[in-house]
């Protein structure tokens, strides 16, 4: 039997990860008859999966890797908790897959437009860190200054999904730099569809051979970041936690209420201060030391000004017209679903 071949897509976060899932899996019939396996019904299989694995809980894991190895063609898994994975965690994944064809790809985006929407995706997914205090400790626990072991939450958030070099570093020690790419994202302004080209490429795909998704945009405005924060903080003193509340907190509140009101909402802005290009550049000289392959140009990392305004000035008239409409939303998408709880 031919050996099979993965594709290992790791992240990073707000990469355009979401557009290259959709890509994949609203076309994964037509990406099966053409020798394709995309494991598992839907992309939440994976991300289920996934997750096992990084908590001890390997059971569904092992059976998609099984899967995988015993398909003669491509498969691909495509899941940015990856990009944080342990080497011991990306050791033992290699160990499930040690017959195939591996390789890994690092979507990348340029750094400055990634603080923003790594801060809103966090209060997303539960926490209440302010702006300000999630940006300070990023900036002042950064790679160039500070090891990863020594970093406050906060920045250890945003740099476990955010350190390019640690995340190729990590999985170019399992599978070898020479089977690592990072698939930049292109700047502002690009052709829509040109990620989707590049990580094509990488699979060994006709790019025009699927259509591709409209990008999606499940980002919050600076006023609905903040309800979300604040109702964190409000929910964590009666006890309920992210977990039991995910569905409703996130899936529902946030990606679906309070995300399509982004286009009335000023959005979170970000000048590119002195550190960033330092740091952009740090990078990408460590991530030519380390032999990594590159789709794309490094000039796609270039750091992007964000307009938009600073979250903490948001007007609060604007946060309370926020909170009661996604109360609002959320009511009426309940009531006429009550289905949209159960996950």
């Amino acid at each position: 039997m031919a050996q099979g071949r993965v594709v290992l897509h790791v992240g990073a976060m707000k990469s355009g990860t979401t557009f290259l899932q959709g890509c994949l899996f609203d076309n994964k019939a037509a990406l099966e008859q053409r020798g394709v396996l995309l494991p598992g019904k839907e992309w939440r299989s994976q991300a289920r999966a996934v997750h096992g694995l990084l908590h001890d809980r390997g059971v569904q894991w092992r059976k998609m890797a099984e899967r995988m190895s015993s398909h003669p063609g491509l498969s691909v898994v495509s899941m940015e908790f990856l990009a944080a994975a342990t080497p011991a965690k990306a050791r033992a994944l290699r160990e499930t897959l040690s017959d195939v064809d591996l390789r890994v790809v690092v979507t990348a985006r340029d750094l400055n437009r990634s603080i923003p929407a790594m801060w809103q995706e966090s209060v997303q997914n539960g926490r209440s860190w302010s702006w300000r205090d999630y940006h300070d400790a990023l900036v002042s626990h950064r790679p160039s200054l500070v090891p990863p072991g020594q970093r406050p939450a906060p920045a250890a958030h945003f740099w476990r999904q955010q350190d390019l070099v640690a995340i190729a570093t990590t999985w170019a020690g399992v599978v070898g730099p020479e089977r690592v790419d990072v698939v930049t994202v292109p700047a502002p302004g690009g052709p829509r569809d040109l990620l989707w080209q590049r990580f094509a490429s990488v699979l060994g795909l006709d790019p025009d051979a699927i259509e591709t998704v409209k990008p999606a945009n499940e980002s919050l405005g600076a006023a609905s970041a903040q309800v979300m924060r604040r109702l964190n903080e409000l929910l964590d003193e009666t006890g309920l936690t992210f977990s039991e509340s995910q569905v409703a907190r996130k899936r529902l509140l946030a990606k679906s209420v309070l995300a399509s009101r982004k286009g009335e909402e000023p959005a979170i802005g970000l000048d590119v201060a002195a550190w960033v290009p330092e740091e952009t550049a740090r990078t990408v000289s460590a991530l030519g030391d380390l032999g990594v392959g590159l789709v794309g140009e490094w000039s796609d990392l270039d750091p992007v000004a964000v307009p938009g305004i600073d979250p903490d000035d948001v007007d609060q008239g604007l946060v309370l017209e926020t909170a009661l409409r996604g109360l609002a939303g959320f009511m009426h998408a309940v009531v006429r679903d009550p289905g949209l709880l159960s996950g």
